[in-house]
């Protein structure tokens, strides 16, 4: 029975008592549903998960004396990779954010509202509730286990982790793979980046973009650069659906930078952008036949892909995408936007985020492309007027297409 169901355990680690106590306070009404440790240090919190087992989210301060917050979370990553991972920081600097990044679910900066904390725990509950569903899990699991993680974009991601890390050391892990090296400045120097100068190195592309955002476009390379032995559905266009995620990626920045400023919210949505149907790239490795037969009958019976998906293969591409971004250790928001970029009514979020972003950027660019197979039914009314943004769509769609005249597309 659902009442009998385990609480889900969280723990909080600051070395400030009294943000502990206000944690305690706020959260109270959740007693019976969250079982909520309190600890003012690091080594604390890793021997009581030793002691009784990993939590289900440990929040964490980043500036604490005793152990740093970076450190407790590294060794929650390697000795317990199921918990969800929170870090909170009074003063971030750019290198605590990038070297975080690369470890942590969400970043959160002091001082930070409860109640916004609370809704963003409740939402990464309900996001693995979705991705542990067993049917997903079935079709990203089977044939061949879990894709691995592309080997350039770990070891970028490991070296980002390192204190003296530089631009230099991270272009020239990129330049030692020639094809990679050429497509990431191919990606940068097309007029979907808007650079205002051609970029001519990959250190150039890196002190531009900033490291997080390079580390990224490795990512989506690698991904859209199948191994040779791969037989893909002759009805799927790897070509067509690389220029689709550049557009929906410069769609989403626009939008996210029209409606917020913050500045995480913009790398989400263009990331998130960037990687919302590599679920299809999934399904086009692993079940060509399904996936191209999916294809063909959507575009014959002139319906969603998803719908296809569900009947032909048991899960959706957005899904499955999800899924495995969460295994790769993406942040929750790009995870998040993924899963549910074609319905997003159908997650907890309820504020602005990459989500909307991305949704609404996939929305524009399907409208636009007479070719590209459609994912889902429309744009998502109700999550729209959920957040009260419906009027926000034809300023949205005039940002986003004011420039198209003059785009290059790169293939």
């Amino acid at each position: 029975m659902e009442g009998n169901s385990p609480k889900k355990r969280i723990v909080f680690v600051d070395d400030a008592p009294n943000i502990g106590q206000a944690m305690k306070r706020m959260l109270r009404p959740m007693r019976n549903e969250w079982e909520m440790t309190f600890c003012t240090d690091g080594h604390d919190a890793l021997k009581l998960m030793e002691e009784s087992g990993a939590f289900d989210i440990i929040v964490s301060d980043m500036h604490m004396p005793a152990m740093h917050g970076h450190e407790l979370l590294t060794k929650v990553m390697e000795n317990f990779p199921e918990t969800i991972r929170f870090a909170l920081s009074g003063s971030p600097g750019a290198d605590t954010m990038i070297k975080t990044s690369a470890i942590v679910h969400q970043f959160l900066t002091k001082p930070c509202e409860p109640r916004h904390l609370f809704g963003l725990i409740s939402r990464a509950f309900e996001l693995r509730d979705q991705l542990s569903d067993k049917r997903i899990q079935s079709i990203l699991m089977d044939v061949s286990g879990i894709p691995s993680v592309p080997i350039l974009y770990n070891k970028i991601k490991e070296k980002m982790q390192e204190t003296d890390v530089t631009i230099q050391d991270i272009a020239a892990l990129i330049e030692t793979d020639v094809g990679l090296s050429s497509k990431i400045l191919q990606i940068v120097n097309s007029s979907d980046m808007g650079l205002a100068h051609r970029v001519t190195n990959v250190a150039q592309a890196a002190s531009v973009l900033g490291l997080d955002n390079i580390r990224n476009l490795v990512l989506m390379a690698e991904v859209f650069q199948p191994a040779d032995e791969v037989v893909m559905p002759d009805n799927f266009d790897i070509d067509s659906l690389w220029n689709h995620s550049l557009k929906v990626a410069k769609y989403a920045r626009t939008i996210a930078e029209n409606e917020t400023s913050d500045a995480k919210i913009h790398e989400d949505s263009f990331t998130a952008g960037l990687l919302h149907d590599i679920g299809q790239i999934i399904l086009a490795n692993r079940r060509p036949e399904e996936f191209g037969r999916a294809i063909r009958e959507s575009i014959d019976e002139e319906v969603p892909l998803i719908e296809k998906e569900l009947d032909i293969i048991g899960a959706t591409h957005a899904e499955i995408g999800g899924l495995l971004l969460e295994l790769w250790r993406l942040p929750d928001p790009i995870v998040e936007a993924i899963t549910f970029h074609t319905s997003p009514s159908l997650s907890s979020s309820n504020g602005f985020s990459a989500l909307t972003s991305v949704h609404v950027a996939n929305y524009f660019s399907e409208d636009q492309e007479a070719d590209m197979i459609t994912d889902a039914e429309g744009i998502d009314a109700l999550h729209l007027e959920e957040l009260e943004m419906t009027s926000q769509m034809e300023e949205w769609y005039d940002i986003c297409h004011s420039g198209d005249d003059e785009l290059e597309m790169y293939r």
